[in-house]
């Protein structure tokens, strides 16, 4: 499988985690650390979907924050999690249905550059594919759906505000804002808080964004 469509594919996930011990996109813990520590509770029960190998489960875990699981749709990643981390629980799932989730039951579920894995097929994030749109909206679909009523959907991203927040003022449920952080490169923090709604001036500031709108079809897992 050539180019950025290999990380869309289950198959490439399994095999490079045979052997990949650990790797972060995006950035270090330490750059948004502050960011993502004011958002959360101690109490919160946490959803880091596309966990992939990061170590953000085990900075938080040793922050304080113990009620975390772990989801991935590589079969290999989460048998390694079970067998190696049992501080967190572990599921194998897809993001864009999170089918074995029970509906409202995540205080805050958490993303590092997974959406990303799904997007960078795409030549330009100017002209997304069908598919790529139809990822968006089950992703923040499923997100929604999961979490609890005023729970937090956090995303910590380097796709920037005007293409990933108007397919997130597609769902009307939630109010989301941005932070920017970062030392040479900017990143993104996401937030997104269930059951309120965005502020005038961002839906304003992006609404002109929305005028394509996704085409809904069942999500495509490449294996």
């Amino acid at each position: 499988m050539d180019g950025n469509h290999k990380y869309s594919s289950i198959a490439y996930w399994d095999k490079r985690f045979e052997s990949e011990k650990e790797y972060e996109w995006v950035a270090d813990f330490d750059q948004f650390s502050s960011l993502l520590i004011n958002s959360l509770k101690p109490t919160d029960r946490i959803l880091h979907v596309g966990c992939g190998n990061s170590k953000l489960s085990q900075h938080l875990y040793e922050l304080g924050f113990k009620n975390i699981t772990n989801l991935d749709f590589s079969p290999v990643l989460i048998q390694k999690g079970k067998e190696c981390d049992k501080r967190f629980s572990w599921v194998c799932d897809d993001m864009r249905t999170l089918s074995n989730i029970p509906t409202s039951s995540f205080d805050v579920v958490l993303e590092k550059a997974a959406i990303e894995s799904l997007t960078t097929r795409d030549k330009s994030y100017w002209s997304p594919s069908e598919q790529t749109l139809s990822d968006l909206e089950g992703i923040f679909s499923s997100v929604l759906r999961v979490l609890k009523s005023e729970g937090k959907f956090l995303s910590i991203s380097f796709s920037q505000p005007h293409f990933r927040i108007p397919h997130m003022l597609k769902h009307e449920r939630w109010s989301i804002g941005v932070e920017t952080f970062g030392h040479n490169f900017h990143f993104f923090f996401y937030t997104a808080t269930k059951g309120t709604s965005s502020s005038l001036q961002i839906i304003s500031k992006y609404r002109n964004f929305l005028e394509k709108s996704p085409v809904k079809k069942p999500p495509h897992i490449v294996i």
